[in-house]
């Protein structure tokens, strides 16, 4: 949508098919809402000890910022639900840690071993089995 929410505080818009023209668009990014700012430290999905157990941190310092990016998800799914009801399609943003479909999942030392869901991918697909939900990079 253009706005300056990544990381990095820069911004990647992508056009919308023409399908889209009249859809009521809701941005929301998760960092943000969870307080994180613009810039940021950039946050990873790690897997804790191989268990099977995701969790984000900052890539930086390695806390551990799961609770809140989960907190303001579960927020904003709970405002969603009471304000606008049927949600048909959800568009995220490609590899983000909080957004992505398919992020990459790192060892505990920043070594990629595979892919996982970002935090706000999960709960959409857990609250919103009806949507259709899709990454920016399939536009």
């Amino acid at each position: 949508m253009g706005h300056k929410t990544r990381y990095d505080g820069q911004s990647k818009p992508v056009a919308l098919p023409p399908q889209f023209a009249d859809a009521e668009l809701i941005p929301f990014c998760p960092e943000v809402a969870a307080g994180f700012g613009v810039p940021r430290e950039p946050i990873e999905l790690t897997e804790e000890g191989g268990g099977g157990k995701v969790r984000v941190v900052r890539v930086r310092d390695r806390v551990d910022v799961t609770a809140r990016l989960v907190a303001a998800c579960e927020k904003e799914i709970a405002r969603l639900k009471a304000e606008v009801g049927q949600i048909d399609l959800f568009v995220l943003k490609s590899r983000s840690p909080s957004c992505g479909l398919e992020a990459p999942l790192r060892d505990e030392g920043g070594v990629e071993t595979g892919k996982a869901a970002g935090v706000w991918a999960a709960l959409v697909r857990a609250h919103f089995p009806q949507a259709r939900i899709v990454s920016e990079s399939e536009f």
